[in-house]
């Protein structure tokens, strides 16, 4: 490219696939093998997917902005996640967008200039994950007193040495869900929707491709649905159900353009999962909140 471009587009949905200016990564699995989370992105193995790197250069520096050290921004479900990276084509190396996505007179002749007679890049600006079901116990969720995890969560497995039986007494759902976290921008680009464009992008692609999200569950969890009275065929697909870990900060944010909420109600009013404590997140208050899409799954 030789000029400068201020459009992004929809991922296709497969694999690798994208546009020029939005891509999606399919779980890299052992392709992350050699991924040292001691080690920025730029000095990782070549075994490592590109895209992937890019999304990390975003965590990273968005992250970092926020005090999270290197060691936890990559973490075990990255390898099991699909993962969405927007790109913003500039010219130069520089982090400011280019002058159609910057607000009115927040440019200079000068930097027009440099653009338009450079040769223009594609940048990572942004990015965004999925994780599948199914989804271990909040660590950082623990109880005031005896220091145990607290897991609330829908489709955890039962903990170690607890069958089916004694779970299903504690009367916790056993519905599986997907999350979407690791959603960063870089902070120039910010305010342009790229945000609502990852979220949107990422839950219609669960939306339409349910059985690639959610595999065949484990038999804990199919005899823990038959205990509780499910419909099997329920409880061995994803129904819609979708969860983030927000920052406590920003859950106006969610709740305003996605409808998220912290206590989820059925059709009826009724209370499907109930509001969890905030808890801490390398230092950083966080929320569970939740919403349900609308997925058919009849015809699969």
């Amino acid at each position: 490219m030789t000029t400068v471009t201020s459009g992004f587009g929809i991922a296709n949905g497969s694999g690798h696939g994208g546009t020029e200016f939005l891509s999606m990564l399919s779980p890299p699995r052992n392709d992350l093998s050699e991924y040292d989370n001691t080690k920025p992105h730029a000095h990782q193995a070549a075994s490592v997917p590109p895209l992937f790197l890019e999304a990390m250069s975003v965590r990273e520096e968005v992250y970092g902005e926020q005090g999270v050290p290197l060691e936890a921004e990559y973490d075990e479900d990255d390898a099991r996640s699909w993962h969405w990276v927007v790109y913003a084509s500039v010219a130069s190396t520089s982090t400011s967008p280019p002058k159609s996505m910057r607000p009115e007179g927040s440019t200079t002749k000068e930097e027009d200039t440099r653009r338009a007679s450079a040769s223009a890049a594609r940048l990572p600006v942004g990015t965004v994950r999925l994780i599948p079901p199914p989804h271990g116990p909040n660590k950082y969720i623990e109880t005031a007193t005896k220091g145990k995890i607290v897991d609330k969560h829908p489709d955890a497995d039962p903990p170690p040495g607890e069958g089916a039986e004694a779970v299903s007494k504690k009367n916790l759902p056993s519905e599986p869900y997907i999350k979407l976290g690791r959603l960063a921008v870089l902070a120039p680009y910010r305010k342009l929707g790229l945000a609502k464009l990852l979220i949107n992008t990422a839950l219609d692609y669960a939306k339409n491709n349910p059985h690639v999200i959610y595999q065949p569950p484990s038999p804990t969890t199919m005899e823990l649905a038959n205990l509780r009275g499910k419909d099997m065929q329920e409880a061995a697909s994803w129904q819609g159900l979708v969860m983030i870990h927000a920052q406590a900060n920003l859950k106006g944010y969610w709740e305003k353009h996605f409808r998220f909420k912290e206590e989820l109600l059925d059709e009826n009013g009724q209370v499907e999962i109930e509001k969890e404590p905030i808890w801490m997140e390398e230092g950083i208050e966080h929320v569970g909140m939740w919403k349900r899409l609308k997925i058919d799954n009849s015809r699969l």
